[in-house]
């Protein structure tokens, strides 16, 4: 070894040394590791409570948009949840499909055969430019008859959907008609209308027009009516948009009976 070696190790002792209280200093390994124990649980306990938090928050999230809501639900129910679920939901959302997150609705019913339908009520009401709108005027067209609001939050999912399928099936006879059930009427639904580029019909509903179809409370409520006018399929809530579309086909590929 060199004498710049031996000075090196010297300076180093020299340094260790002067760091050292006056008694020897002896590692307390028992205590060290009951720390390092401590420490880790709660790093633990924390990150399972954030978990569980975040868990419930996208729970009732996910409860909402898949079941059928009223307004008063809704209103309080999302603005509470969906600030925590932000911040997880693009880690969790990731993995599954629309269909898998955001569910079927509960009260799917089954597609009707021709035997089976039913004729869809007749109504008359104005849309945003003051002009009548009459649901029979739609007789020959496959119409989807969307009932929905600006404050429902899976009718904001659903609404671009709508807004493809009248661009892309208009020219084989179909026709989708939303009817809004806003208090605020038509000083909320014509900025939506415009901001959405809603491109098809819309009217406003009341409880006459919701008591003709069943007294439906819960948006959105969507029904698929045949050229003749007959109630094909109704969906409660929120369908997945590859469902709606193979129903579209299907009844445009029916011959009228």
């Amino acid at each position: 070894m060199d004498s710049n070696d031996t000075n090196i190790g010297r300076w180093t002792d020299d340094r260790l040394a002067s760091l050292r209280p006056a008694g020897e200093w002896r590692p307390d390994t028992a205590r060290g590791l009951s720390l390092f124990k401590e420490r880790r649980a709660a790093s633990d306990l924390w990150v399972r409570q954030r978990t569980w938090a975040a868990g419930a928050a996208l729970a009732v999230c996910a409860s909402i948009v898949a079941f059928p809501v009223t307004r008063a639900f809704a209103q309080r129910c999302v603005d509470a949840c969906v600030g925590e679920t932000t911040r997880v939901s693009g880690f969790l959302w990731r993995g599954f499909s629309t269909r898998d997150t955001i569910a079927l609705s509960i009260a799917e019913s089954p597609f009707k055969p021709p035997s089976d339908r039913k004729m869809a009520p007749d109504f008359t009401l104005p849309d945003a430019s003051g002009n009548a709108v009459r649901l029979s005027d739609f007789r020959g067209r496959v119409v989807l008859l969307n009932f929905w609001a600006t404050w429902c939050v899976p009718c904001k999912t659903e609404i671009p959907w709508f807004v493809e399928f009248e661009r892309n099936y208009r020219d084989r006879n179909f026709a989708v008609l939303g009817v809004s059930f806003d208090d605020d009427g038509w000083k909320a639904v014509k900025p939506y209308m415009g901001a959405q580029k809603i491109n098809y019909p819309i009217v406003i509903g009341g409880g006459d027009l919701s008591g003709a179809y069943g007294g439906h409370e819960s948006l959105p409520t969507t029904l698929l009516i045949d050229k003749e006018g007959r109630i094909a399929v109704i969906h409660v809530g929120l369908c997945g948009k590859t469902d709606y579309e193979a129903e579209i086909k299907t009844l445009l590929d029916e011959q009228i009976q």
